[in-house]
C-alpha cells in the first residue's frame, strides 16, 4: 500500500487546486488517512500482465483522488439499492445440513413479511426465486436433496409458528418446490430453458422457487427480478465472490446475500470471523489474474480475425466486403501491414514462441491468397461476409456453430459459448 502524496512542486497538485477552484495562495483540503486520502495498491506483476495485453508498458498505478468515493475510473452510485451481505454460521450443524434453516426461513420470507405491505407484489416477486450458489457439483447434489427433505419440514414449522391463517394455508412452496439446476451436468438447451424460467414473474405457472448453480452463474445471467442469493461455502477466490453475487439486485429492488459459511471449513470460518472489515473493502482482495497470450488455442481462434481487421483498415483497395478476392500476398502494402502485425504480435512473448507465431501468420496469409486464386479461377467473387449459400460468392469468414464449413475461417461473434461440447458414456 502506497500512500499518494503531493510534493512543493508537483504539478498535479496544480491540476488538483485548479480543479476545485483554490487560488495560487490557497492550500488543498486536509485528507484524512482512510477516508479521503489517495491511495494505491500496487499489484504484483501488474505492469507485466498489462504489456501482455497491450503489447506495450504501462504503469499500474491508480489516479489520485481527493475522495474514496470518486477513483477516476468508478464513481460509486448512490441513486441505487445496490446488495447488502448477510453471514450466516450454524456451529452445531455440518456442511450437509447447515442450508436447510436459511433456506426454509428464506422460503417463508415473502409469504410472512410482505403480506400487508403496500409494494408487495413487487418485493415479494423479487425475492421469491432463491439462487443458490455452490463451489463443486457436488454441493449441488447435497443441496437438491435438503430441499426435499429438511428444507421441506423447517418450512412448515416456519409457516406452522405464524398467526397469520392466510400464510398458514400457503405451504406449497414446500410440498412441491420448483427447483431446478444450473451447472455443466446439464445439457446447454436445458440451461437455457433454466435462465429463461428465471426471468418469469411468480404468477407464471413455470415461475421457479430455487435454482441450484455452480459457478456458471458468475456469467451471463442477468435477470433484474432477481434479488436473493445464498452462497454456500466461501468461494476460493474473491474475484469469483464479487462476481457471483452480483448476479442480483440488478434492478431497483435491494439484493440480499447470505453467505453460508461451513464449521469444517477452515475458509470459512476465517473469513465469518473477519466479516465485516472483509465486506467493506473486499475489492482489496482481489487477486491479480494471469494472462496467456499467443497460446495455440487464442491464435486459432482470432489470429486469423486479426488479420482481417489489419489488412482492411490499412490496405484501402481490400476495405470493401467484396474485395476479400482481390488478396496477394506479394503486394507491398500487404507485406507492409503483416510485417507489422507479426511484429505487434510477438511484442512481450517469450522468445520461443516467435518462430511459431510467425510461422501461424504466414500460414493464415498462404490460405487467404489461395482461396483468393481459386475463387478466381472458378470466376466467383470472395467476400469478407455474405449470407450462406449466395450464389457464385464465397466467405473468408463465417460464423461459429454454423453448419457444414460454409467459408474459410470460423469466427467468433461473441467469447461466450465458444467451446465445443461433446457427450461421452463410460461403461463398467
Amino acid at each position: 500500500m502506497q500512500r499518494v502524496s503531493f510534493g512543493p512542486d508537483d504539478s498535479r497538485e496544480l491540476r488538483w487546486k485548479n480543479t476545485l477552484g483554490l487560488g495560487p495562495g490557497q492550500g488543498l483540503p486536509k485528507r484524512r488517512y482512510g477516508e479521503d486520502e489517495a491511495e494505491s495498491t500496487f499489484v504484483d506483476e501488474s505492469t507485466r500482465t498489462a504489456q501482455l495485453l497491450r503489447s506495450r508498458w504501462s504503469t499500474g498505478t491508480r489516479s489520485t483522488t481527493c475522495h474514496r468515493d470518486d477513483s477516476y475510473f468508478a464513481h460509486t452510485d448512490r441513486t441505487r439499492p445496490g446488495r447488502a451481505y448477510v453471514g450466516y454460521f450454524a456451529p452445531l450443524l455440518d456442511q450437509q445440513h447447515c442450508l436447510a434453516p436459511l433456506a426454509a426461513v428464506l422460503l417463508a420470507a415473502p409469504l410472512i413479511l410482505f403480506e400487508d405491505e403496500t409494494d408487495q407484489q413487487a418485493l415479494v416477486d423479487a425475492w421469491w426465486t432463491q439462487v443458490l450458489y455452490h463451489g463443486s457439483l457436488r454441493g449441488v447434489g447435497n443441496s437438491h436433496n435438503a430441499f426435499l427433505t429438511d428444507v421441506r419440514d423447517f418450512g412448515r414449522m416456519v409457516i406452522a409458528s405464524d398467526e397469520s391463517d392466510e400464510v398458514n394455508g400457503d405451504d406449497a412452496r414446500f410440498q412441491n418446490p420448483r427447483i431446478e439446476q444450473l451447472t455443466s451436468m446439464q445439457a446447454a438447451e436445458k440451461n437455457v430453458e433454466t435462465f429463461g424460467r428465471l426471468a418469469k414473474p411468480r404468477t407464471e405457472t413455470d415461475s421457479l422457487d430455487a435454482v441450484l448453480a455452480t459457478n456458471m452463474v458468475s456469467v451471463g445471467l442477468d435477470v433484474a427480478r432477481l434479488a436473493l442469493m445464498t452462497v454456500n461455502g466461501q468461494p476460493l477466490t474473491t474475484a469469483e465472490y464479487i462476481q457471483a453475487t452480483s448476479r442480483v439486485g440488478r434492478a431497483d429492488v435491494p439484493g440480499v446475500i447470505f453467505a453460508n459459511y461451513y464449521r469444517n471449513q477452515a475458509r470459512s470460518v476465517s473469513h465469518f470471523e473477519s466479516f465485516r472489515p472483509y465486506h467493506e473493502s473486499f475489492y482489496r482482495f482481489v487477486e491479480p489474474s494471469s494472462v496467456t497470450p499467443q497460446t495455440y488455442q487464442v491464435r486459432a481462434r482470432a489470429l486469423h480475425a486479426a488479420l482481417v481487421v489489419a489488412v482492411r483498415h490499412a490496405c484501402a483497395d481490400l476495405c470493401d466486403n467484396s474485395s476479400a478476392g482481390s488478396f496477394d500476398r506479394n503486394a507491398p502494402n500487404v507485406r507492409k501491414v503483416i510485417a507489422d502485425l507479426i511484429r505487434r504480435c510477438t511484442t512481450g512473448v517469450d522468445a520461443g514462441l516467435l518462430p511459431e507465431l510467425a510461422t501461424h501468420v504466414d500460414s493464415l496469409v498462404d490460405e487467404w491468397h489461395e482461396e483468393a486464386v481459386r475463387c478466381k479461377d472458378d470466376k466467383r467473387g470472395l467476400h469478407y461476409q455474405a449470407p450462406p449459400r449466395v450464389r457464385n460468392v464465397e466467405r473468408l469468414l463465417y460464423d461459429h456453430g454454423e453448419i457444414g464449413r460454409p467459408g474459410l475461417w470460423m469466427t467468433l461473434q461473441s467469447m461466450r459459448n465458444v467451446e465445443s461440447e461433446g457427450v461421452f458414456r463410460v461403461h463398467g
